[in-house]
């Protein structure tokens, strides 16, 4: 049997946002995103994370005790924001008691936390497919992969470093001690609400 492009399951690269969505849903105690072009906004966020973010950045953030660590730079973060804002408008016309700019606050505060935990799966997943099994990325892709060349070697120095096994050690001693295991899938409970 023969396969043919059409029954493989390829994903080539994302396409660009083009225009402008608009977003007038909200929750307003986190900032989350909702309607229809929630999925987008993420997704978006997601894709800059993994276009804009050098992976050789340690933490998401600077810790205080530890000036050595590298981290991502609020001017990256806030570069990232800005490209946000010029693919989504954010609109409070139907809530009373927030305004726009008071919105976008809320918003970036959500969609910066977003992009820590899309910042740490990205960097998960590039050390589980590559460098726990002593594989390099084919740089000559287009999309991410083809960016993370400059920075790949610091990037597999410390996972495989004394401290970045250290840290792995201690976070799966981390997840070993749970109780309650996330099984909703990536959406959550919004996707698990019937419609």
């Amino acid at each position: 049997m023969t396969t043919t492009a059409k029954s493989k399951n390829i994903r080539g690269p994302k396409k660009p946002l083009e225009g402008r969505y608009i977003i007038s849903e909200f929750n307003i105690e986190t900032g989350k995103p909702l309607g229809p072009h929630a999925r987008k906004f993420v997704q978006h966020c997601g894709c800059l994370v993994r276009d804009k973010l050098l992976i050789s950045a340690h933490e998401w953030k600077q810790k205080i005790n530890e000036p050595h660590v590298s981290f991502v730079s609020d001017l990256d973060k806030n570069l990232i924001w800005d490209d946000i804002l010029q693919h989504f408008t954010l609109q409070a016309d139907d809530y009373d008691d927030i305004n726009d700019d008071e919105l976008k606050e809320l918003v970036q505060k959500w969609a910066i936390k977003k992009m820590a935990t899309q910042f740490q799966t990205w960097k998960k997943s590039l050390y589980t497919k590559y460098v726990k099994k002593n594989l390099t990325p084919n740089f000559n892709t287009s999309g991410p992969l083809a960016k993370l060349r400059p920075y790949w070697n610091d990037f597999v120095q410390y996972k495989t470093s004394e401290e970045g096994e250290e840290r792995v050690r201690r976070n799966q001693e981390n997840a070993r001690q749970k109780v309650y295991h996330h099984g909703m899938g990536s959406g959550g409970y919004a996707t698990a609400i019937p419609k």
